[in-house]
């Protein structure tokens, strides 16, 4: 399994702006293959902190995605004012581990 974590920031009179617009995305991502998931978490203590967490079946599935005309269209969605006010503060990635348990 591979976990993707981006951590974005917004101002906070966005944040309920951006947190509607991952509600009714495309959801292309769910269809690509290899995706295991998708969530997005906000801080429950800064709510111009939201972190998009998605689970791959490996590193290569999630790299396909990313360079896909799905990624593409996904992001061509957001208003561009909105998109103007997000930081994309950190990237992460999770691998090396296996899930044991749900």
């Amino acid at each position: 399994m591979y976990v993707s974590v981006s951590r974005l920031r917004v101002e906070p009179d966005h944040s309920a702006e951006l947190i509607d617009a991952f509600r009714s995305r495309a959801h292309l991502v769910e269809a690509f293959d290899g995706v295991e998931g998708i969530e997005v978490w906000q801080s429950s203590t800064d709510p111009s902190e939201v972190l998009m967490v998605s689970h791959w079946r490996d590193r290569a599935a999630f790299s396909a995605y990313m360079e896909s005309r799905e990624h593409r269209l996904s992001h061509d969605r957001i208003d561009h004012a909105l998109a103007e006010t997000i930081v994309l503060e950190r990237l992460e990635h999770l691998t090396g581990y296996e899930v044991v348990a749900r």
